[in-house]
């Protein structure tokens, strides 16, 4: 009987399909997204243009993927990555969502740890600072271990 017991939980972790988690923060402004994003996304195009969505997770310090995603983002055949997810805010009592999608390169799922920045131009801060830099309504920037910086318009 114990036997049994623990094929099935064998069995079951198995077919579960955890994956390695990639550490990384999200903030937007300069504020840590604790629980301000839903519908988390990990988009994929491939060289033969059929396109893929798979739901994630996203906990403070982990962006949350199964074993399926870390397929696709290994894949030969995966000519795009893009994570897409919807931001809450509040402004003067009412809420406000914003959707970002941010085109992720495959080395950033090899670094030790992420931090992703987000700046929504909603905010005129944001806007002054980076707006010349794109025409979109927001700009994105990675930090890891050697990486770069993001440059303000002055």
């Amino acid at each position: 009987m114990k036997l049994r017991i623990v094929i099935v939980l064998i069995f079951g972790i198995i077919n579960s399909g955890f994956g390695q988690n990639l550490n990384m923060i999200i903030d937007v402004n300069d504020e840590l997204v604790t629980s301000e994003i839903s519908g988390a996304y990990l988009n994929f195009e491939n060289k033969d243009g059929t396109k893929e969505k798979i739901l994630i997770g996203y906990h403070p310090g982990e962006l949350l993927l199964k074993q399926n995603s870390w397929d696709k983002i290994n894949s030969e055949q995966t000519e795009k990555i893009t994570l897409s997810f919807t931001y809450y805010t509040w402004k003067r009592k009412k809420e406000k969502t914003a959707t970002f999608e941010i085109e992720m390169e495959k080395y950033l799922f090899d670094k030790r740890y992420l931090i992703l920045h987000v700046y929504d131009f909603r905010s005129r801060k944001y806007r002054k600072k980076y707006g010349c830099l794109t025409d979109e309504n927001y700009i994105f920037d990675f930090n890891y271990p050697q990486g770069g910086i993001l440059i303000s318009c002055g």
